[in-house]
């Protein structure tokens, strides 16, 4: 069960990663760099706080279920400072 859990946490992670690599090569050759970074880091985040989020789950459903409660928690926040950091990815995606 382990094994399935790893691997709906690895699923998750991955769209983020294309969606932000997409983002990556649209951005890049705008010339802007610093919402690259500023993505790249937000994604370290969202990751090591769903990891453990997700090591607190024994199914894989857990895992996917903390993925969508962190998104949906984010989404929920207003656009004002300093709340607009913590949606700073969901924003420079949308």
């Amino acid at each position: 069960m382990n094994a399935m859990k790893n691997f709906a946490h690895l699923v998750v992670l991955a769209l983020w990663m294309l969606a932000g690599a997409a983002f990556s090569l649209k951005v890049l050759f705008a010339g802007a760099f610093i919402p690259v970074l500023l993505f790249w880091a937000w994604f370290g985040g969202y990751a090591a706080v769903t990891s453990f989020l997700a090591d607190k789950f024994k199914s894989p459903v857990g895992a996917l279920l903390s993925h969508g409660a962190v998104v949906l928690f984010v989404s929920l926040m207003p656009k004002v400072m300093p709340f607009s950091v913590l949606r700073l990815g969901i924003d420079l995606l949308g």
